[in-house]
């Protein structure tokens, strides 16, 4: 078996900026170093390779990231290969998964691997599409991978949203890795320096035979309209001067006014249009990997009704028929119509939903977009549908619109929440992927006569990733997606100490905990509690930020939240610019001043 780690050498977030003149982000100057979630699957493949097998790096860039990628040399890979040429510049996900697949040549029963996420786009979809390309099952978020004593089977354990699932698969196999599976390896400089300039070979485009027409700006599916600067859009108060006494009843009374002011909650839809025009459908998957109803796509089809005039929202039921409490919410959410794509109850992975997805695709040949939730399956099925398909896929979106053109426009974060970037696929249909909790759902219904499922059935693809077991990380109770009082707690609480004696204080405010990447990256809390770009997005009526730094990856997870609160002891923490009120104190002496005043304030 060989194994073959797919890495990118990534810019220093805090070393960018936005340059408004430009409009574009100034990279000059900032530091490079190998994606951190590429350096864990790389001491994965290194870890679990046998006498005789071998580990390649494969990588795409410029070329000045030769010196990043002599370091997977210096920590025990065998080969290293940068697939770096000029057409390559300007290549979305789909012609970057092209290009690696070149650059890997022809596989066997080999073991790919690849960090779920790279730190600057974070959208996870390459190696979904890597692996789409190649016709091999795909697995990510894992945190844990066993190999059989044959060699070419593996049992993995990988995040879910609400805990962990034990799966099995064999060779050959795409596998994306999380923070929890491996710390990175740390090269020796000295062994790093000792390399020769020939130690990571780099080959160009044309040596790989890559069609110039399939990469670059031209051969990307997707088109960015415009970057901008995310900046901050609360107007913040800030307490700082004077006794803690003081800064906190200040704070509480600039808090008040903004909880009781009750913005009205986007809970109804538009109408619908007179006629269900099929070159304007808007599907969504709204089924979950076991069959069940995602109530993440609640949101993305009410949101459709919103945001998209002209447009109208599907859903699509992969599995047996749906339970009438499953159609009325999608009804209620605005779903116009309904396909179902008949398969057996827990015959399902990633590979057959997207073959089922195709299918529909075929029948349906004038839809205009299909969205997937932004969570490991989500983005497992989407890059598979969107390679096998060569269409166009935005990941991560947080906004919808239409351009003059009357094409859909998409809006995601981009360099670590930074910027915001609008773009539009020039396939038809277009992919998109939307985190849950981006959009709220509807919860009145609307006129009309019931949704009606359309049957499909769907082709009887094998089978290939099998879900064994499964089981919860997360404390039952109330959705965190839900909950009208939301704390997050960042590394400036101190540890799970700390945090144990926060609890008391976010009961008695009825709150959900959630937490910052740091916290969790720190294994003080789950990863299915943070918050933020690679996390979750919350709409609650009160957000608390306890020792939280307010790194613009975190803080975009608040974007829909009435009212934010802040407590650092640091007056020049980032967050202090991105939240409606702050406090400048130490956790020890603020939260307990706040906590009985804030109980009754929710109370009222």
């Amino acid at each position: 078996m060989e194994f073959v780690v797919l890495a990118k050498v990534v810019p220093a977030l805090e070393a960018l900026r936005f340059d408004p003149g430009r409009g574009a982000v100034v990279r000059e100057g900032a530091e490079l170093f190998l994606n951190p979630f590429d350096q864990r699957a790389l001491r994965v493949a290194i870890e679990m390779r046998r006498p005789g097998e071998s580990v390649r790096v494969v990588s795409m860039g410029p070329a000045n990231a030769l010196p990043a990628l002599r370091e997977a040399r210096a920590v025990g890979a065998d080969r290293v290969r940068l697939v770096s040429d000029p057409v390559l510049a300007g290549s979305d996900v789909l012609a970057t998964a092209r290009a690696l697949v070149r650059g890997i040549g022809p596989i066997g029963r080999d073991l790919i691997l690849a960090g779920a996420w790279t730190t600057d786009s974070e959208t996870g979809e390459v190696g979904p599409e890597v692996a789409g390309l190649l016709g091999i099952p795909v697995v990510t978020g894992a945190r844990a991978i066993a190999r059989t004593e044959d060699g070419d089977r593996f049992t993995l354990e990988v995040d879910t949203p609400l805990g962990w699932a034990r799966v099995r698969a064999e060779a050959p196999l795409l596998v994306a890795v999380g923070e929890k599976i491996a710390k990175p390896l740390r090269p020796d400089p000295e062994r790093v320096a000792a390399l020769s300039e020939t130690a990571v070979e780099v080959v160009g485009a044309a040596a790989l035979g890559i069609d110039r027409a399939l990469v670059g700006v031209a051969g990307s599916p997707t088109v960015v309209e415009a970057v901008e600067d995310a900046a901050p859009t609360r107007a913040a108060r800030v307490f700082a001067e004077g006794p803690v006494e003081d800064r906190v009843r200040g704070a509480l009374a600039a808090l008040r006014p903004l909880l009781v002011r009750r913005a009205e909650p986007p809970t109804g839809i538009p109408p619908a249009p007179p006629r269900l025009d099929p070159r304007r459908e808007v599907a969504v998957l709204a089924t979950a990997c076991d069959g069940s109803l995602d109530a993440g796509s609640l949101g993305p089809i009410s949101e459709v009704r919103r945001a998209l005039p002209g447009f109208w929202p599907s859903a699509v039921w992969v599995g047996p028929p749906p339970p009438e409490d499953a159609t009325f919410r999608l009804e209620v959410a605005g779903a116009l119509a309904g396909h179902l794509l008949e398969r057996g109850a827990r015959d399902l992975d990633a590979g057959s939903t997207a073959a089922a997805i195709e299918r529909l695709l075929e029948v349906r040949r004038e839809i205009a977009s299909v969205v997937f939730p932004s969570d490991p399956y989500g983005r497992e099925v989407s890059g598979q549908v969107a390679a096998h398909r060569g269409l166009g896929l935005v990941g991560d979106a947080v906004a919808a619109g239409v351009a003059p053109d009357g094409t859909i426009v998409w809006t995601k974060p981009s360099f670590g929440g930074r910027t915001l970037a609008r773009i539009r696929t020039r396939t038809r249909p277009g992919v998109a992927t939307i985190r849950p909790g981006t959009f709220a759902p509807s919860v009145r219904p609307g006129a009309g006569g019931g949704l009606r499922w359309d049957p499909l059935p769907a082709p009887r693809v094998p089978v290939r990733v099998v879900r064994e077991a499964d089981g919860r990380e997360v404390e039952p109770g109330p959705r965190v997606e839900g909950a009208e009082v939301v704390v997050a707690v960042g590394m400036g609480v101190g540890g799970p100490e700390g945090i144990a004696r926060l609890r008391p204080t976010v009961r008695a405010w009825g709150a959900s905990l959630t937490a910052t990447r740091r916290v969790v990256d720190a294994g003080w809390v789950p990863r299915q509690l943070q918050v933020g770009l690679t996390g979750r997005f919350l709409a609650p009526r009160l957000a608390i930020l306890i020792g939280v730094r307010g790194a613009p990856n975190h803080m975009i997870g608040w974007k829909r939240a009435r009212a934010v609160l802040g407590v650092n002891p640091d007056p020049e923490a980032p967050l202090f610019h991105d939240v409606d009120v702050g406090i400048v104190g130490s956790v020890e002496e603020t939260v307990p001043l706040l906590a009985a005043p804030v109980a009754r304030m929710l109370a009222d």
